[in-house]
């Protein structure tokens, strides 16, 4: 399997509100489109099309669109807002579409989720017809002004579950599947933020507040008063803003 129930529980509760949390997917969409320059009516999958950043920019360009996904939640709002798509729930590692029936696969912060990214990346290529483009994005890992906070989720959460994809990596990965000639650019979006409350709450929404009241009480009570000490400084040191970062990653199926 390329994803897990836990994930696709995940999605299928965040549908409503998707995009709304996780600022950044509709213009990296939109930015991932352009690079990956599909001509008028080219037929185009998007996999993992979630509430349809890349689906609907792919519509607006003329293209023919199909897009999948592996949560239900996520299938049954995309299909209700886009009637002009079509829309199926798969697996990224178990595309249902003949050899060469696309061409052009976008893919838009999938394949890092991925409990095994090179099976997706062949279905991809599978289903991709000679000389079609293969588009991904992929986020990029920067702690910049927001160390503290990385520290503090270590200090109460522990390191995490390993490293993240790199851009290298990828690449890599494009090249072991068979495609060619694989470029990149990278993005950058900041945002924002008020004061502490709204990078709180923008946390919140996350699933941060669920994962700090799960702690035993006097842990939950010093994880809050750490981030908010942290935030505050933040803020009194510039402004709080968060810069979301992302490779752009474009390869040829020959």
């Amino acid at each position: 399997m390329t994803s897990t129930e836990e994930s696709r529980r995940k999605y299928d509760a965040l549908a409503d509100r998707y995009e709304d949390i996780f600022f950044y997917v509709a213009d990296v969409g939109r930015r991932l489109v352009e690079y990956a320059t599909p001509p008028p009516g080219a037929r185009l999958l998007d996999v993992g099309a979630g509430r349809g950043a890349v689906a609907r920019a792919a519509l607006a360009r003329g293209c023919a669109v199909t897009a999948v996904d592996s949560s239900a939640g996520m299938v049954s709002r995309l299909a209700e807002d886009y009637p002009e798509m079509l829309v199926r729930q798969q697996d990224a590692g178990a595309l249902g579409f003949t050899d060469g029936a696309f061409d052009v696969v976008t893919s838009g912060f999938v394949v890092q989720v991925l409990t095994s990214p090179q099976d997706a990346l062949a279905e991809f290529r599978r289903v991709l017809a000679p000389g079609g483009v293969v588009a991904i994005s992929l986020e990029r890992q920067e702690i910049g002004r927001l160390r503290w906070l990385h520290e503090l989720n270590k200090e109460f959460f522990g390191g995490g579950g390993g490293s993240p994809m790199t851009a290298d990596e990828l690449d890599a990965l494009l090249l072991s599947a068979g495609f060619t000639s694989p470029t990149r650019v990278t993005v950058d979006i900041p945002k924002p933020l008020a004061d502490p409350a709204a990078l709180w709450d923008w946390m919140a929404e996350q699933g941060v507040a669920d994962a700090v009241n799960a702690l035993p009480t006097e842990r939950a009570v010093a994880f809050r008063e750490g981030f908010f000490r942290g935030a505050e400084e933040m803020h009194r040191d510039g402004g709080i803003s968060i810069t979301f970062g992302a490779t752009l990653h474009r390869a040829v199926a020959p």
